[in-house]
């Protein structure tokens, strides 16, 4: 779950703690066999012959392919809409052509054609083109404080072109006071705030490692054209002195399409359990997300996604075979393998809004994510949407497993699929072994795998499926959210956003009752445009804006409502 989408952040607060001891069902595959299939399934899904698993890629298609055998040969039942499978689209925006062209008192410098790693246009940039006078801004910094404002002199920036530097002026101490101050989407934030018609981004120093070219334009581009130039390119204030500038920057429209796996054991019972994991990663970050630095001029690596989420698909194969030989038939079951869910959980929301059953049948719903690295030492796993069925109290204090211990968090919502199904009014389950430093990086290898532990976690989750077997459908209960705490903000509005919507704004698919939102009378399906000062075209702007507001502050929300504009008041 790629920028919001960030799951190590999960929230603890009022955790409950269980302590589970020696008293399990009986598997009807022996542990011994589970744990082979575990690591062949696993390592399999996490080769970099998979390239990373991205939606859309050549290595999404191995693993859904590579997924549907596995359920083909435990003879289950197709519940795609093509066969196993379920196809569906997201529309991107990708980088056609960019040039840039600066004319100084000694000549023209041009760069006709875009190179990645050397000259690009970089994936806030808004397409179209501008010309216009350069000012020289230094590396863009507004701190006065610390006694640094790049700003300073009444620097008129309005209708000019902005050029930056990279970094910040201690830049090989990444302790320095202005560290904080080196980001650069902030950077480019303030240049246009200040009225920049375009931004160029150079780098003067070696040592400052460089932004990757994305071929695919972020979602939340900025209002104004951004272009990059690398240290190769050897330029340096002296270029820009008295200078004119031309961006131009071209796009076009791309469909990624990606690919749910869905199979189904038929009991003829009218209720269904659906159990599911992502099976999609970052593939070598093209569409970003990784929170690997890559050093200067390193090639793309292959983010193989072992714990993320190769350890919950390997562990979705394993629960339905499991379920496919147990006697607990009071229930049928829907196994469903995600895509898309690093894109902002696109393949469950896919799924809820053109389900292959009925969703008032679903009792509950169980999510494997990231269940391949519990730790040897606490012996602890995280539990999280406990708070959405008045059962789970009830059932959940009585599964024991060997000294696992547990961890409670009652809410329903966080940056994986369970939320889909949390949002269309379905119980959930999110199982969770913990954070680790691999997490987004190509570090992520199934050798650090603990598949004793995932062995654990499967027969835990067995267990319960086998104590709420002849349990009449689930009731739903809706938590009290902490809506956008996977990022540390002063302030919330309180809001799931939906992430599967493609144009101009962040469109609200639930509202938490007493938060900043509701009291506006924010509702879902309203579009936010604006927030306070700032526009909020997706996202990252919206999480922009949200990390530059205080907490108290009376301001405006701008909204879409059935294609009308509001404003409305809010206090945050």
């Amino acid at each position: 779950m790629k920028y919001l989408l960030n799951k190590i952040l999960i929230a603890v607060p009022a955790l409950l703690l269980c302590i589970c001891h020696v008293r399990a069902q009986t598997l009807p595959k022996p542990e011994v066999d589970i744990l082979q299939s575990l690591e062949h399934n696993l390592s399999y899904l996490a080769d970099d012959h998979m390239e990373g698993r991205l939606i859309g890629s050549r290595g999404e298609k191995i693993a859904y392919d590579f997924i549907t055998g596995n359920f083909q040969s435990l003879n289950l039942l197709p519940k795609g809409e093509q066969g196993f499978i379920q196809t569906f689209s997201i529309h991107k925006i990708a980088f056609k052509t960019g040039s840039l062209l600066i004319t100084n008192k000694t000549g023209d410098i041009k760069f006709d054609k875009m190179i990645p790693a050397k000259n690009f246009p970089l994936s806030y940039s808004k397409p179209g083109s501008v010309s216009d006078k350069c000012i020289w801004l230094g590396y863009g910094i507004e701190a006065p404080a610390l006694g640094h404002n790049d700003y300073a002199g009444n620097k008129n920036i309005n209708g000019k072109i902005a050029v930056i530097k990279l970094g910040q002026p201690d830049y090989e101490n990444p302790h320095a006071a202005l560290a904080a101050y080196a980001n650069l989407e902030a950077k480019i934030d303030t240049a246009i705030l200040k009225g920049a018609s375009g931004i160029i981004i150079i780098n003067v120093h070696k040592e400052i490692i460089e932004p990757d070219f994305k071929p695919i334009v972020k979602a939340s581009f900025k209002s104004v054209p951004v272009y990059f130039l690398s240290y190769d390119n050897h330029l340096d204030s002296g270029n820009f002195m008295n200078a004119k500038a031309s961006i131009m920057v071209d796009t076009t429209s791309v469909t990624l399409e990606g690919h749910n796996v869905i199979a189904y054991i038929n009991n003829k019972s009218v209720n269904t359990i659906v159990i599911g994991a992502h099976y999609d990663h970052l593939g070598y970050n093209e569409l970003g997300g990784s929170t690997y630095r890559k050093p200067q001029n390193e090639k793309p690596q292959v983010h193989n996604g072992a714990d993320d989420n190769a350890s919950g698909t390997a562990a979705l194969i394993e629960m339905a075979e499991l379920l496919q030989k147990s006697p607990y038939r009071s229930h049928n079951y829907l196994f469903i393998a995600f895509s898309g869910e690093e894109e902002g959980l696109l393949g469950s929301h896919y799924f809820v809004e053109h389900p292959t059953i009925p969703l008032k049948n679903i009792s509950y719903m169980l999510n494997m994510d990231m269940v391949g690295r519990l730790d040897t030492v606490k012996n602890i796993f995280s539990l999280s949407g406990t708070g959405t069925s008045p059962r789970w109290d009830s059932i959940l204090p009585d599964i024991v497993i060997d000294n696992i211990k547990v961890k409670y968090e009652p809410g329903g919502t966080g940056a994986s699929d369970h939320t889909s199904f949390y949002n269309a009014g379905i119980p959930v389950l999110h199982f969770f072994s913990g954070t680790h430093q691999e997490y987004h990086k190509p570090s992520d290898d199934w050798e650090l795998i603990n598949f004793k532990g995932t062995l654990q976690i499967i027969k835990y989750m067995y267990q319960l499926i086998a104590k709420l077997d002849k349990q009449p459908k689930l009731i739903f209960t809706k938590t009290k959210e902490s809506t956008d705490n996977r990022t540390e903000f002063k302030v919330t509005l309180g809001i799931m956003p939906d992430y599967m919507f493609e144009g101009n704004g962040v469109r609200v698919d639930g509202v938490t009752d007493g938060r900043p939102a509701a009291l506006a009378g924010l509702k879902r399906g309203d579009i936010i445009i604006r927030l306070d000062k700032f526009d909020t075209g997706g996202m990252e702007a919206y999480m922009q804006a949200l990390s530059k507001l205080e907490k108290g502050l009376q301001t405006k929300v701008t909204i879409l409502r059935n294609g009308n504009e509001m404003v409305l008041d809010i206090k945050l």
